[in-house]
């Protein structure tokens, strides 16, 4: 088996679907976390200046979130039995990574009335359209009842949890997913598996 170095601030961000695919598929792999202190200083020695960065075997250099995140999938065979199947979870990751950008500009920004103001366009506007969608294209597998694509966990799946994290906004969005039954018991369900649950418990507590 390859050995693999995972390089990302310590924070969940664009990393969290990696660490969360590393958990999943029961593969160890060492989580190299930088603080944001120490990240203007090694950033020029990066490849392209930005991180998530994916070393396998100490020799390839990966770089860019989605593409390492298609890559563990494959990999690990959490990216669907063909290329239908592969294409019906890029339109999930596509739609949730939508939604995520949002959230990330969203929670970054210093003004606290815009701040709010984008808060509130997200769980109003924005993401109810996304959902709906979501909620219609799970339904479409197995009436809902077992994954985005297949039978099993795959990236739609876990980056769906990823993202859920953010969403589901302590105190602002708790209940942002009530409107979607067949989402929320997904949401239950794949964060329900053994090894994305521990990972979960387990992990660093980070603001983002």
């Amino acid at each position: 088996m390859p050995s693999y170095k995972l390089t990302y601030f310590n924070g969940r961000g664009r990393g969290e679907n990696a660490r969360l695919m590393f958990a999943a598929a029961g593969v160890p792999y060492e989580d190299n976390r930088i603080e944001f202190k120490d990240w203007p200083q090694m950033k020029a020695s990066t490849p392209l200046g930005s991180m998530p960065i994916l070393e396998v075997d100490g020799k390839q250099k990966l770089v860019e979130s989605k593409a390492i995140n298609r890559y563990m999938a494959r990999e690990f065979g959490f990216y669907g039995k063909d290329n239908m199947e592969s294409t019906r979870i890029d339109i999930v990751t596509e739609i949730i990574d939508d939604m995520w950008s949002k959230l990330v500009e969203a929670n970054f920004e210093k003004d606290e009335a815009k701040k709010e103001e984008l808060f509130t366009k997200i769980f109003t506007e924005t993401a109810p359209k996304k959902l709906e969608f979501l909620e219609q294209f799970l339904g479409e597998n197995d009436g809902g009842k077992s994954y985005f694509v297949g039978t099993s966990i795959t990236l739609a799946d876990i980056d769906f949890i990823h993202v859920m994290s953010y969403y589901l906004h302590p105190g602002k969005n708790d209940n942002g997913l009530d409107k979607y039954p067949k989402l929320k018991a997904l949401l239950q369900r794949a964060s329900a598996n053994e090894k994305i649950a521990a990972w979960i418990a387990e992990r660093p507590v980070t603001p983002f």
